[in-house]
């Protein structure tokens, strides 16, 4: 009998009850196709075995399908568990943003994901990211965004007003303090030397509209690609915003952007950098080496 796992994230979306709910409705789903399956709690320390172990030992076994249901972390999570393996990976998103989701063109309502991902859906191979030996499936952030991105989750779960206040007051406060980074990065053996406060380096690159997340066209072009905002005045960055909102911000001069199979980013000294990998925070040493590993991950698709 076939056999396919479904690894969920009891704390991500509305809360455990409704995960469980979609956890139920996808198992069903499956089942009613003649598949076996299990559930695997994502991040249960509790669990004898660890998550990651019961999820090899599933492969091993034989799984022949994976899904997930959480945020781009748990997503990117899981995905580290199947590389090397043919096996792909379904996405129910939870998260915030389901960056990788979006791409992908899955429904972001977690019940229409649930009935069209596991209603003979398409396999697609997409490529991952790398950095000093940690993946990434969407994006890689360095400096004020990291930063930004912190705060946002400390948000999560407050009421919506007095949460969006606080980021307000807290991203003004970073953009007037934070520092900017000197940054030497060769591209494919060109060299760039910028100063920024953020820099931003995707697994493809991105559409040129960013509204109100940043996409791709394409998962599979074997490019990674480069952002950042050159030093300026703190005023520019309303007009910055403006521009990234309706997509003709690719000429601008604050604006560096570019593509390169691989890049390396040196910093003046060598120390560590907070580094964040869809979403997930890591503390790496310079220099940074990114490179990207052509269809290294198979994904189910609508």
């Amino acid at each position: 009998m076939s056999q396919a796992v479904i690894v969920v994230n009891h704390r991500a979306g509305a809360g455990a009850p409704q995960v469980a709910a979609l956890a139920d409705r996808l198992s069903e789903h499956l089942s009613a196709q003649g598949l076996s399956v299990s559930t695997i709690a994502f991040g249960d320390d509790q669990a004898a075995p660890p998550w990651r172990q019961r999820l090899q030992a599933a492969l091993a076994a034989g799984s022949e399908q994976v899904f997930v249901l959480g945020g781009d972390g748990t997503v990117l999570a899981v995905a580290s568990q199947l590389f090397g393996h043919s096996v792909p990976l379904g996405i129910i998103p939870l998260g915030t943003a389901n960056l990788l989701a979006r791409d992908l063109d899955i429904p972001l309502q977690p019940e229409a994901a649930v009935d069209t991902l596991a209603d003979d859906p398409a396999i697609t191979a997409i490529d991952v990211g790398w950095v000093n030996g940690e993946p990434f499936l969407c994006a890689s952030m360095i400096g004020l965004t990291t930063a930004l991105a912190r705060t946002r989750e400390a948000m999560r779960g407050r009421g919506p007003l007095w949460a969006t206040l606080r980021f307000l007051r807290k991203a003004l406060l970073l953009l007037w303090r934070y520092p900017y980074h000197r940054l030497r990065i060769w591209l494919d053996g060109e060299q760039l030397n910028v100063e920024t406060r953020a820099l931003v380096i995707t697994n493809n690159p991105i559409r040129s509209i960013v509204r109100p997340h940043p996409s791709r066209d394409r998962l599979d072009a074997g490019q990674l690609g480069l952002y950042g905002v050159h030093q300026g005045p703190l005023w520019e960055l309303p007009r910055l915003a403006l521009r990234l909102m309706q997509g003709d911000w690719a000429h601008d001069p604050r604006i560096f952007q570019q593509q390169a199979r691989a890049l390396r980013v040196e910093t003046r000294h060598e120390h560590e950098l907070v580094v964040m990998n869809d979403g997930e925070r890591l503390r790496l040493k310079t220099p940074l080496l990114y490179e990207i590993q052509p269809a290294a991950l198979c994904v189910l698709s609508p």
